[in-house]
């Protein structure tokens, strides 16, 4: 039914709802990178993503299990981050912080009491932004 269809907002499809617990036909009302992200059960006139009506079988059938990603806290997240700036980064050239001192992004930057640090934003000639392993920090630059 899909592969014949071109994949636009309103077009009719089959798709399983989570509301009626069935498979029933839906209007497409979200599409991202040419699949259908959001759609709208004729029957019970809820929202909620596309799931495949296909789906269903092959969970039944345990065919098909799919593996979930794990869910990362927001301190992870910063410690990716940072860790991944870092690498693009030369350790070696870091400058010790000085609040006197201005800085651009991408400069690494040691800090007494936060560490190693990569300033990912200028917020304005003032404030800038810094990834250090323990998170995000706003600092002042440019100070008389």
């Amino acid at each position: 039914m899909l592969s014949k269809k071109k994949m636009e907002i309103g077009i009719e499809v089959e798709a399983l709802c989570n509301k009626c617990k069935a498979a029933t036909v839906h209007v497409v009302v979200a599409i991202k990178s040419q699949d259908m992200v959001r759609v709208m059960c004729k029957v019970c006139q809820s929202l909620h993503r596309f799931k495949s009506p296909e789906s269903k079988a092959l969970k039944k059938t345990g065919k098909v299990v799919k593996a979930k990603k794990p869910k990362l806290t927001p301190e992870a997240r910063e410690t990716r981050k940072w860790n991944k700036l870092l690498t693009a980064a030369d350790p070696e050239k870091a400058v010790a912080y000085s609040m006197s001192q201005g800085y651009a992004e991408n400069d690494v930057i040691q800090h007494s009491k936060f560490g190693l640090g990569v300033v990912v934003k200028i917020l304005d000639p003032s404030k800038i932004s810094v990834v250090f392993e323990g998170g995000i920090k706003n600092m002042v630059q440019n100070h008389k």
